[in-house]
């Protein structure tokens, strides 16, 4: 079974068809609903992610189901802002989609992980964890803070045959690049040496990998076409 929160994102929702020649797959999402799919291996589960107790209850729902899990992150939130002036509620709320709510999903599942002796939980972040950009300082700090994260479960739960790695993403059609400006997007074309946006696929490759890769562990795997 493979769990995949940011269901309704772009790269969620660019993931899914990939995914699906993979495993089953229970897609999570927050406020927008995903685009149905007659598909019996694919469902979908609306849940707060920044709320334990119904994380805590999508467990105790699906968990008659899971089998050899893999636990997708990718949902996001990107609120911009110079720090000077950065809004604190903003700040709280992207910490707590980014980076909370990975961790209270990982520490829902990890659980069902150790008793089946298999698992691989796959981050999702950006260049902006390794780069950082002027005005993304909350968003960028979030997407730092998966590295860690997952540096630690690689660690912790090794000897259980499960894995924790992060797939960095460089720019990709859809979700968030749609909302940059003409100019924005020109410059961020101009800093790829293909001169191209990424395509999903490369992304459901490299899950793919990890999925079958027991001894990749607490890797930090760039795809972003060469920045």
């Amino acid at each position: 079974m493979i769990i995949l929160s940011g269901a309704s994102g772009a790269i969620g929702q660019g993931l899914i068809k990939h995914l699906l020649t993979m495993d089953s797959i229970v897609g999570l999402y927050n406020e927008t609903l995903p685009e149905a799919s007659s598909d019996k291996n694919l469902s979908y589960e609306k849940v707060d992610l920044t709320n334990a107790d119904q994380i805590g209850s999508l467990a105790k729902k699906i968990s008659a189901k899971i089998s050899k899990l893999t636990l997708i992150h990718s949902a996001g939130l990107k609120i911009d802002g110079l720090t000077a002036n950065y809004n604190e509620a903003d700040w709280d709320r992207m910490m707590n989609v980014n980076l909370r709510g990975s961790f209270l999903l990982t520490k829902a599942f990890v659980p069902y992980m150790i008793k089946e002796q298999w698992g691989r939980i796959v981050h999702l972040s950006s260049l902006g964890a390794v780069c950082g950009s002027i005005g993304t300082v909350a968003y960028s700090t979030a997407k730092t803070g998966i590295l860690g994260m997952s540096r630690v479960l690689a660690k912790e739960y090794a000897r259980f045959n499960i894995t924790s790695n992060v797939l960095v993403l460089g720019h990709f059609p859809g979700g968030m690049y749609e909302a940059l400006s003409p100019q924005v997007k020109k410059e961020l074309l101009s800093q790829i040496p293909s001169k191209k946006l990424g395509d999903i696929s490369n992304v459901a490759n490299a899950v793919e990998f990890l999925i079958k890769s027991n001894y990749v562990n607490g890797a930090t795997i760039n795809i972003d076409g060469g920045i």
